[in-house]
């Protein structure tokens, strides 16, 4: 059994502590063993770290609970990708409330010179296929990736796109890697895998509820260059992955569409509010990122 990775797993479960104080710990110690350590010298090890009551750490971690995922995580094949090891994003490492341990399925090779998500409603509109469908062609010249949520709708499409393209892409997902959600997309999985994967960042036998899409989201959006959100309302997921991608300080583009459609409203009060650049085909996209031009 990995201990360093037992650990990683324990202090990603503890209660009590919020990402962005786990990244705080964790980048001060190095490892989370060494936190695990550190606790012997009691609660002054921990001092000096903003708001953080350092209570949860003096107490019990669950080595048994971690134990456990790593016997599921072997027979089902899944890999950990701690913080503090080469292997994990290179551009999520930089976002302050990144995962502790990013589980993982399928390729590593997500830190290729250019990533974007490209992310949208689950009832789209055949402009959004058409769209899709031209921006995904525009840029696979490029060594590049593509991040979207796997959910219905949007994110399905571009998983469908990029794999027809062999682009590699991932998908990430608010539930375990033991189950696929939803359940339509099984079959996509498969191809996604054939040069890409699935992540998440929960454990086994974490079910789809409500509050693991936004916290699935700030890993799409944290994991890439730039965001394109095809089309969206005014209200829903697209928009906080927009909203956050923002924070992290990356590029965020949206689609133009019908003012009087619901679909592109969102996309519309983003290009409006100045939270997203005006997406328009894929040339000026690659000239607005300085990425390079594909040539004839």
């Amino acid at each position: 059994m990995n201990d360093s990775m037992l650990h990683a797993i324990a202090f990603s479960q503890l209660q009590g502590i919020n990402d962005y104080q786990r990244n705080i710990l964790l980048k001060k110690f190095g490892a989370a063993k060494a936190i695990y350590r550190a606790r012997q010298k009691g609660v002054a090890a921990f001092s000096g770290i903003e708001k953080l009551n350092p209570l949860p750490i003096m107490e019990a971690w669950p080595f048994n609970a971690a134990g456990v995922e790593l016997e599921r995580m072997q027979k089902l094949n899944i890999d950990a990708n701690c913080l503090e090891e080469a292997i994990y994003p290179n551009r999520l490492y930089e976002c302050e409330d990144a995962p502790i341990v990013l589980f993982s399925k399928g390729s590593k090779k997500w830190n290729l010179p250019h990533l974007v998500s490209t992310i949208g409603t689950r009832n789209h509109t055949a402009y959004a296929e058409k769209v899709i469908q031209e921006l995904l062609e525009g840029i696979a010249h490029l060594n590049l990736g593509v991040v979207s949520g796997l959910a219905l709708g949007i994110d399905g499409m571009v998983h469908q796109k990029a794999c027809q393209l062999k682009i590699p892409n991932w998908g990430v997902m608010a539930t375990g890697l033991d189950q696929i959600y939803p359940a339509q997309h099984r079959g996509l999985v498969h191809k996604i895998m054939e040069n890409g994967g699935i992540l998440s960042e929960n454990t086994t036998e974490t079910s789809p509820l409500p509050f693991q899409f936004p916290k699935r989201n700030r890993i799409v959006a944290g994991m890439t260059d730039a965001t394109i959100v095809i089309e969206s309302a005014v209200q829903g997921g697209s928009m906080i992955t927009a909203s956050l991608a923002r924070s992290y300080h990356r590029e965020v583009f949206a689609v133009p569409g019908k003012i009087f459609d619901t679909k592109s409203k969102g996309c519309l009060a983003l290009i409006q509010s100045n939270t997203a650049q005006l997406y328009q085909n894929p040339s000026k996209l690659l000239e607005n990122l300085g990425w390079q031009l594909a040539t004839e």
